[in-house]
Formats: structure tokens, C-alpha cells, sequence
């Protein structure tokens, strides 16, 4: 059985979710939440009979502190973590992270992300593109998919995947968005990993943003697809023109909440969309790819 457990992150439901696969062996958990919810998260383990001190698997997306933050408290619980590897030695001496995370959420980072410690090296498992853990009777294949950040994996067990944030971002009843971040965006390699996913033709997808997918799954990918070559092509005409971030952060979250309601999202849950995905990083995001991988085609423009 999976569950779906919810952070309840700054109290708002449906925000950011972990991920729990019962196994014969106890629970896997895929993705932590931030160390701020690990509270919550301990009340949701014991809602199916769980108890956080037996969590012996933890399976990581990628490092971000709403996906990772956490981690390290399981580990002191005597969790194994599983990570890719370029996200291994940001468990293990956090300090970069946190400073490139406060210079974007400043004074938030406590409220937001709870405490950062680092995970013990002898609690790391790393992980590479295609290597399977079994856990109990279930064989857990982590899949290598870069585009949100290079250190992000998918996890592929039976027919599920796990598809953290390379598969989107899906809140109640509104559409698919792929979540442009910096520093890491690649827009070809996000398109290549949605293709990986969708070749492993899976009957269930559970994201952190949030949960069981409803629906067809290949529809669901599809969607985020278009949606990173069109978001990123509204960024590249605007870079063209010349515009700066100032203009852009308000213009794309106009775009977007336009896209959102087009989509089906309540005014609500645009919000919770901002919450769980602040429009105005894919400014930064965006910019950096066009600037670093194609500046031809800004004509030299980059936002600032």
C-alpha cells in the first residue's frame, strides 16, 4: 500500500507531501518534507501505524529543502538515505546550500525550512542513474532525470514511479506546471527526462506537489512537456526584448495565474501553487538557462 503523507507545511494542506510505500520490511518513505514539518510527518506516520524511529529507507528526489529538509533527522533515527550523487556531499556539509537558499528566501529560512544539519556519511547510500535497492520484496529502481536539478532522481518500483519535481507540480484541481528553479534548469534534459518516464509506462505517478496523479499518467506528462517548451519560450521572447527581472517577475506570475485558472485552479489554489512554487524563481531560473546555454538567442540580453 502507499500513502500519501501531508507536511502541513506553515499549515496549509496539500502543499508538500511525502511519499510512504508499506513493504514487508516496514516503510520506505520517498522525500522528507522540510525538518520544520518533521513533526507532522511523525503524526502522519503514526495515522498508518508507523513510527518514525523504525524508518530504515528514505529515498530523496534531489536535496531542496521541501524535498530533503528532513533527511537528516531520520538519519539520526538510523534511517538509511538514498541520494543521487551530486546531492550526496550537500547532505553531508549543507553550508552552500543553506547560503545559496537564504540569499533567495532571506529571513523566511527558519519558518519555512526548520533546522539544517548535516547527514552522517555512514547514513548516505548513493545512488546511481539505474542502481535498484530491494526492500523487502519490492525493488525500488532509482532513474537518473535531470532538468529541475541535476541531482534529481525518479524512483520506479511495479507499475508506480515517484516522480518528484521533474514530473510537476499538480495542486487540486489545477494543471500540471513543471517547477523552473534555479540554478540548475536545463530544458533539454528536463524534456529527455519526461521522455524516460513516460517509457517506463508506469499506472500510477505520485508527486510531492501533490500525490497520486488523477488520471491518465502519459496525459499528465505530456502537459508538463509542453508547458517547460512554452514557459520557456515566453522567457526567451522577453529576453529578446530586452526586458530585466524587474518586469518579468511581475509579468510571468500574471502568465501563469492565467494559465492556472485557464487550467481549473480556484483563486485559492493559485495561491497555493505561488506557495508551493514562487513564480518569480523562474525569472532567475530561466534567465540563466538562455543566457548559459543559448545566449545567440536572447541576442546577448540577460535579466537583472
Amino acid at each position: 500500500m502507499i500513502h500519501v503523507l501531508d507536511t502541513l507545511q506553515l499549515g496549509r494542506p496539500g502543499i508538500i507531501a511525502a511519499t510512504a510505500l508499506e513493504t514487508d520490511q516496514g516503510i520506505a518513505l520517498f522525500d522528507t518534507g522540510p525538518e520544520s514539518t518533521f513533526d507532522n510527518i511523525a503524526a502522519e506516520l503514526a495515522r498508518i501505524g508507523a513510527r518514525s524511529e523504525e524508518m530504515r529507507h528514505v529515498f530523496l528526489s534531489h536535496i531542496h529543502f521541501d524535498h530533503a529538509g528532513a533527511a537528516w533527522r531520520f538519519a539520526e533515527l538510523g534511517a538509511t538515505v538514498y541520494v543521487h550523487p551530486r546531492g550526496a556531499r550537500h547532505l553531508i556539509d549543507p553550508a552552500k546550500l543553506v547560503e545559496s537558499a537564504t540569499r533567495i528566501f532571506g529571513d523566511d529560512m527558519q519558518q519555512l525550512w526548520g533546522r539544517i544539519s548535516p547527514v552522517p556519511k555512514d547514513r548516505i547510500q548513493v545512488l546511481e542513474d539505474r542502481d535498484i535497492v530491494r526492500v523487502g520484496g519490492i525493488e525500488i529502481r532509482a532513474i537518473a532525470t535531470p532538468g529541475h536539478a541535476s541531482h534529481h532522481h525518479v524512483y520506479h518500483w511495479d507499475d508506480t514511479v515517484f516522480g518528484g519535481d521533474i514530473a510537476g507540480v499538480r495542486l487540486g484541481s489545477g494543471p500540471p506546471i513543471p517547477p523552473f528553479v534555479p540554478p540548475e534548469l536545463h530544458v533539454e534534459s528536463w524534456h529527455e527526462s519526461l521522455e524516460k518516464i513516460e517509457g517506463l509506462q508506469p499506472a500510477r505517478l505520485y508527486l510531492p506537489h501533490f500525490g497520486l496523479v488523477a488520471g491518465s499518467v502519459s496525459t499528465h506528462l505530456e502537459a508538463v512537456d509542453a508547458r517547460v517548451r512554452d514557459w520557456a519560450a515566453w522567457f526567451r521572447d522577453r529576453l529578446c526584448r530586452g526586458e530585466d527581472e524587474a518586469q518579468l517577475i511581475p509579468a510571468f506570475a500574471a502568465h501563469e495565474a492565467s494559465e492556472l485558472r485557464a487550467g481549473g485552479a480556484t483563486a485559492d489554489g493559485v495561491a497555493d501553487y505561488e506557495a508551493a512554487d514562487p513564480s518569480y524563481m523562474a525569472v532567475t531560473a530561466a534567465a540563466r538557462y538562455w543566457s548559459k546555454y543559448h545566449p545567440k538567442e536572447i541576442g546577448g540580453h540577460a535579466a537583472h
